[in-house]
């Protein structure tokens, strides 16, 4: 999928702006991509468009990044609250779903804290 369509995507679960849709994608990749190893990050990255690729292979774990809460660590990055943050993040998820492998998101929810993963659930 191209990234002009996950932002697509998100709008029709989320009923965002295109903007918003747009910055809850790019976000949720960004805190996704710090929580993952590096070679799990780096085949995340090659399921994604070009854009997104860029955005998850340029960001890097640091010791506090990595081991803080994604959800909070998502709110932070968007500066919004936890009910427009929850919604931001899920719609992202869904649409990151469709384009992802489903042996991929298995091994990302596996390195993800179980309060993360149901939250996306």
């Amino acid at each position: 999928m191209k990234y002009r369509e996950l932002i697509k995507t998100v709008q029709l679960h989320s009923g965002f702006s295109d903007t918003e849709s747009k910055d809850a994608l790019d976000g949720t990749v960004a805190v996704l991509a710090v929580h993952l190893t590096e070679g799990e990050r780096k085949n995340f990255a090659s399921q994604l468009p070009t854009e997104l690729k860029d955005l998850a292979l340029s960001v890097y774990a640091t010791e506090e990044n990595s081991h803080q809460d994604l959800f909070e660590q998502f709110m932070e990055v968007q500066g919004v609250d936890e009910p427009r943050a929850k919604k931001q993040l899920l719609s992202a998820w869904e649409a990151l779903k469709d384009t992802l492998s489903s042996g991929l998101i298995d091994h990302i929810q596996a390195q993800l804290p179980k309060r993360t993963v149901q939250l996306l659930h």
